[in-house]
């Protein structure tokens, strides 16, 4: 009996042992699958991006050689290189690989879809650039101000492009049906403002998707600014009241995160920054809490461009995605790499509109993009 017991105990021993084996191998084949998977999704991301890496912004030379501020003082200098250009009686050149994607937050909610009406595509009530520099590993964020006054295509009713005007740069989006022509002419806007800068992808968002985006990271902390506290605003139907104070530290979650960077009280002077300077508080903690969450589960960046692509209109591809959170998850990010466009608020007919400062947005785009060639290595060549 005795026997019986023990030959027993040993057979489910070893069929408990064969399972946990059957488990375990099971559970390693998936993970080597997925790590299969990933590699080569940030394989094929790379090399698409690769591809795109050829244009230098050909509009710093001519506003250099041009402009009365900034002189090209090329005679009797080296021969500039593509790509370079002088300053101030220094060369910088263009960080070729670095990489530019323009993000856009568009003032609609629900799922994208087109509009019928070529002048209802939405406002980018947000817009960002976000900046990956592999050679210093680092990542670099500029908000430009959704008032900025710049010339921006248009078009008639029909489509039909009209030419060019001074406008808000926010209305660049709404030219268009809200899908691929509203971003594109948004992303040329944008380019041409930054003297031809190269824009290697675009992401326009609805704004409904920031609570989906904010809680799959695990909440953002911020602290209430002035320009927030009391915010109450109507988000699908409903009104949101979040009871916030000035100086209150607060873990955003859900609705909470959408109306900290949506809010604006347009009877106050300067709205428009004052949201701005709030949007760049929170994607800086976002970014933060974002790398984390990549950190611990390497399928995140594929599994919310997933759940999000129904509210977002993109041309960069899942492949791409997964290599630009592969890459950004070892870069550096801090507030000193969080840049704004420095110029001027003035009242318009009806609107305030932004007039950038030339001067400090050239030299901000000198210290992103570009890197000064030191004289030994001028030399040399």
């Amino acid at each position: 009996m005795e026997r019986k017991q023990k030959r027993k105990k040993k057979k489910l021993q070893k069929r408990i042992l064969i399972g946990l084996s059957i488990v375990i191998g099971v559970l390693f084949t998936a993970g080597i699958s997925l790590i299969a998977a990933w590699l080569i999704l940030d394989y094929q991301g790379r090399n698409r991006l690769l591809a795109k890496q050829e244009a230098v912004p050909e509009g710093m030379q001519d506003f250099a050689a041009e402009s009365q501020d900034f002189t090209a003082d090329t005679e009797g200098e080296e021969t500039l290189q593509t790509g370079e250009l002088r300053y101030h009686g220094k060369t910088y050149a263009y960080k070729n690989n670095i990489m530019t994607f323009l993000f856009m937050g568009i003032d609609k909610t629900g799922e994208m879809e087109a509009s019928e009406d070529l002048y209802e595509g939405g406002q980018a009530d947000a817009l960002f650039l976000a900046v990956l520099d592999p050679d210093e590993e680092k990542i670099s964020i500029i908000g430009v101000n959704r008032d900025t006054m710049t010339n921006i295509s248009v078009y008639d009713r029909n489509g039909l492009y009209a030419g060019t005007q001074t406008a808000q740069i926010a209305l660049a989006h709404a030219y268009g049906d809200g899908m691929e022509k509203s971003c594109e002419n948004t992303v040329n806007a944008v380019s041409q403002l930054f003297y031809g800068l190269p824009i290697h992808g675009y992401c326009a968002l609805n704004m409904e998707v920031v609570p989906l985006l904010n809680d799959a990271v695990g909440g953002v902390d911020v602290v209430i600014p002035e320009s927030a506290a009391g915010a109450d605003m109507g988000i699908n139907g409903t009104r949101h009241k979040t009871g916030w104070k000035t100086g209150q530290q607060v873990h955003l979650m859900g609705n909470d995160a959408y109306t900290f960077i949506r809010y604006r009280d347009t009877d106050q002077a300067q709205s428009a920054e004052a949201r701005l300077e709030r949007q760049k508080t929170y994607l800086q903690a976002f970014i933060v809490q974002a790398v984390n969450a990549v950190k611990s589960d390497l399928t995140l960046p594929l599994t919310l461009y997933t759940t999000i692509s129904p509210y977002m209109v993109t041309d960069i591809t899942a492949q791409e995605a997964v290599h630009i959170a592969s890459e950004a998850v070892s870069y550096s990010f801090s507030g000193e790499n969080l840049y704004s466009m420095e110029g001027e608020v003035r009242m318009g007919e009806i609107f305030e509109e932004f007039y950038p400062d030339e001067t400090a947005l050239y030299e901000l785009i000198l210290q992103v993009f570009y890197e000064e060639v030191p004289e030994s290595v001028k030399n040399v060549e």
